[in-house]
């Protein structure tokens, strides 16, 4: 199986998916990564905060760390990624190159202006695939007026440590979102996930739809 995850940023997948995509890689199935920007950020005041090179040098570790090596990193604006025809055909070449079979992106009612814009442009890009999930979002983003269902649980007891892990390799947002605050954070919504279905960590899915198929498990 051919799985594809879309993000805006480096980080977006690690903090929302990543459990699953190291599963699906330990189970050998085939996992690309899609990132939309560099993600080099500056703040309101102008300073910059962390530079693209060193995002992409976070974020390629850190994806390596889930067991990632297929990442293709795009060069739209890191804040401003619109639901417009160049960002949904960017995402159109990847999917007709890579044929995936399931399809992660964000949560099209995120309260990230640049998450809005990609997971609606994934939301166009895949309109032939036929299995297409919106990942959790965390706070700051996913505070809105629409909430995140969550549908689809995946099982994640056995990659939670991988996960934290890529997360850590994030120095420049490690230190940005609280440290081991942030750390705990995710792991406990993990945890709650978990919780939700008998397990001790899971990571929880939108679903937008999918195919049924007949056969061994998927992850």
């Amino acid at each position: 199986m051919r799985i594809l995850a879309v993000g805006a940023h480096l980080d977006d997948i690690e903090i929302a998916c990543g459990g699953t995509l190291a599963k699906a890689v330990d189970h050998g199935h085939e996992v690309k990564v899609l990132i939309m920007s560099r993600s080099g950020y500056t703040d309101k005041e102008g300073r910059v905060q962390r530079s693209d090179e060193l995002a992409v040098e976070e974020g390629t570790r850190a994806l390596e760390c889930l067991g990632i090596r297929e990442i293709e990193i795009l060069g739209f604006p890191t804040k401003d990624i619109r639901f417009e025809s160049e960002v949904v055909n960017a995402i159109d070449v990847c999917m007709s190159g890579y044929h995936p079979d399931v399809i992660f992106t964000h949560h099209p009612f995120d309260t990230h202006q640049a998450h809005v814009g990609v997971s609606n442009a994934t939301i166009a890009a895949a309109r032939r695939r036929n299995t297409v999930f919106f990942y959790e979002p965390i706070s700051p983003s996913g505070r809105s007026y629409v909430a995140f269902r969550p549908q689809l649980y995946v099982d994640i007891g056995d990659t939670i440590g991988k996960k934290i892990e890529s997360l850590r390799e994030h120095k420049s947002e490690y230190r940005k979102f609280g440290a081991e605050d942030w750390i705990e954070g995710v792991n406990a919504r993990c945890g709650f996930r978990g919780y939700e279905i008998g397990k001790k960590y899971a990571e929880a899915f939108e679903v937008l739809r999918i195919e049924m198929q007949f056969g061994d498990e998927v992850f």
